[in-house]
């Protein structure tokens, strides 16, 4: 055997056990959630590309929040209580995934003139709101808190089905996510994303999951042939568009 290849394989074992030491972990976690959330935590830094492991446990993490907001909020008209939800879902974010989609659609746009893209933006982030707002009012009580969990879970989990394998784009060598996430994190976050789904959710789950998978794949290739690639407002994006459509999904088939 060649020794080069064989001290390849050897540093590449050694990598993935420090990666799954569990300091490391602790610290992808960390990672995991500066990122994905407005919680100031300080750790050892981590990789951006392995902390993606995590993203469908901190959204779930999220969407349970929202949940126990929900019911603290059950006393509140619907209207206000739909709206305090939304409002939580981007102040956890820090607002970073409605940014993130203004300035995906500008991207997208781009060519246009210099008015119309920004324009664009505004009514996207607008008619995700509004779009989220109207989910929520048709939620059946059997279904919602299954809703409010899952939907920032399958939608954080289309963040590294969108970043694994795709091409960076922008200026700067483009979203570290995307250039270091690697298939350990795609593996370990679609089976728990989806074991999570399919064991309490059923038949609705399935088709969230389907309708998730299908818009990321489809964003993936348009993306691709738009821009070169996917770049960091593209990844808030798909998770803002997810999280709506995982809403409506649940809506489906409850009286």
């Amino acid at each position: 055997m060649d020794p080069t290849v064989d001290d390849a394989a050897h540093a590449a074992l050694g990598q993935r056990r420090a990666a799954n030491a569990p300091a490391a972990l602790l610290a992808q976690l960390a990672a995991a959630l500066r990122f994905l959330t407005v919680i100031p935590l300080r750790w050892a830094p981590a990789p951006l590309g392995e902390s993606a492991l995590f993203f469908p446990l901190i959204g779930l993490g999220v969407g349970a929040l929202i949940a126990l907001l929900d019911r603290v909020a059950a006393p509140l008209p619907p209207g206000v209580r739909n709206v305090a939800l939304v409002a939580a879902l981007a102040a956890l974010s820090g607002g970073r995934h409605l940014r993130g989609l203004a300035g995906g659609v500008r991207a997208l746009l781009g060519t246009d003139g210099p008015r119309a893209p920004a324009a664009a933006g505004a009514i996207a982030v607008a008619v995700v709101l509004v779009a989220k707002l109207a989910g929520l009012g048709a939620l059946h009580l059997s279904t919602r808190t299954m809703a409010l969990c899952y939907a920032p879970m399958l939608a954080r989990w289309s963040m590294v089905v969108l970043a694994f394998g795709s091409r960076p784009a922008g200026h700067g060598g483009g979203s570290e996510l995307v250039r270091t996430v690697k298939f350990r994190e795609f593996g370990v976050a679609t089976v728990g994303a989806l074991w999570v789904a399919l064991a309490n959710t059923a038949a609705r789950g399935l088709l969230a999951i389907l309708v998730v998978a299908v818009v990321t794949i489809c964003c993936r290739i348009f993306v691709h042939a738009r821009l070169g690639g996917v770049n960091d407002d593209l990844l808030g994006a798909i998770v803002e568009v997810n999280e709506t459509l995982v809403l409506a999904t649940f809506t489906l088939g409850t009286r």
